[in-house]
């Protein structure tokens, strides 16, 4: 899914794949409000498996509130499984704790 073709920046993508244990969000490029309505489709099927959600942030170029949205939601309506924000760029990170959210998401380290 790719939004945002109108800006000079690199458009934003989201993709949810499925693996053995886990479930991955591939975030990548401006993740803001050209891409919400792809990231609202994306909680429910990221969920949907009742399994961890790792989201791959480290191709991630820009976030704004829809992008921390996103992550809030997700992490919200996860339960008891964790959500794991994967190579996230210090950015985002920063974002992510200024939100107050990273005491619902964990972090692995950036590239």
């Amino acid at each position: 899914m790719t939004s945002n073709d109108a800006f000079s920046g690199p458009p934003g993508s989201v993709d949810v794949r499925l693996t053995g244990d886990h479930v991955v969000v591939c975030l990548a490029g401006e993740v803001d409000a050209y891409l919400g309505p792809d990231l609202v489709r994306c909680v429910d099927q990221a969920l949907a498996a009742r399994l961890p959600v790792v989201v791959e942030a480290a191709r991630v170029t820009f976030m704004d509130s829809t992008g921390l949205g996103f992550l809030a939601r997700l992490a919200s309506r996860s339960g008891e499984r964790r959500i794991t924000l994967d190579g996230a760029p210090d950015v985002v990170r920063h974002l992510v704790h200024r939100a107050r959210l990273d005491g619902m998401i964990d972090f692995t380290p950036a590239p």
